[in-house]
């Protein structure tokens, strides 16, 4: 198949920490479908070696760091506030795509009433209970998902999963660090009004399982069954609104 060129509109921003292996992948995908194009990687695992690894992978791209690991939300309003161009596709480093992004109909689609961001993850990653929950949606000929408001209590409003959103939303909710990832987008469907739509049938697959990454800025996953039960439980009763935090 092959490569479309990454229009001049648009910014791909990645989020990375430390898996350069993972980040290898990512970009070897992205890059033999999509050609050209303006990237930001942000680079937060701190580490001297690992960052100049980096720049060595992609000599194209404008590295940023932080003093140390600051989290996926500073990385974001680090990444975000550096773009220049109407558009960001964002990438985090442990996804695979195999095929091009369809970056007309993508923009397109968030011209349409309702479309905060246009997500290119294969729609059969979502659970379908949440995939139930949404519009068909046809734009240039092809299909979209477009999510209702009701599909979960936080989520699709916006996501760091790969997907196509205008620079303005960031700029209108910014700085993304003063809450959690799905708070972000509670905020954003709340606020705004809108959603995300899915382009079908997706393109990016996560690859990065078992591979999770600690950020500093949230409570760590709990290991033990117990206190996976009892985080569970405490989210739950934050998203019924009897906690103020999830955690």
């Amino acid at each position: 198949m092959a490569a479309r060129p990454i229009p001049d509109t648009v910014t791909v921003t990645i989020t990375s920490c430390g898996r350069l292996d993972l980040l290898d992948q990512t970009l070897t995908a992205f890059q033999s479908f999509n050609s050209g194009g303006r990237y930001l990687i942000n680079e937060d695992s701190g580490d001297a070696e690992i960052i100049e690894a980096v720049k060595k992978r992609m000599p194209e791209a404008t590295i940023l760091t932080g003093e140390g690991r600051t989290g996926l939300m500073a990385s974001l309003d680090r990444l975000y506030s550096a773009v220049e161009t109407p558009y960001i596709f964002h990438l985090e480093d442990d996804w695979v795509t195999d095929a091009p992004v369809d970056w007309e109909t993508a923009m397109a689609a968030l011209e349409k009433p309702g479309v905060a961001q246009v997500c290119v993850r294969a729609f059969d990653e979502i659970r379908a209970k949440w995939r139930r929950h949404s519009e068909p949606m046809e734009v240039n000929g092809h299909h979209l998902a477009h999510m209702h408001a009701n599909a979960h209590v936080e989520f699709f409003g916006w996501s760091p999963n790969p997907g196509l959103f205008k620079t303005e939303l960031y700029h209108r909710f910014k700085p993304f660090a003063r809450v959690m990832p799905d708070q972000m987008s509670a905020i954003i469907k709340k606020d705004s009004g809108q959603t995300m739509a899915f382009l079908l049938p997706g393109i990016a697959r996560h690859i990065g399982a078992g591979r999770n990454v600690t950020d500093p800025t949230m409570p760590a996953r709990p290991k033990a069954r117990l206190a996976k039960w009892a985080r569970r439980i405490k989210k739950q009763l934050y998203y019924w609104g009897l906690r103020k935090q999830p955690y």
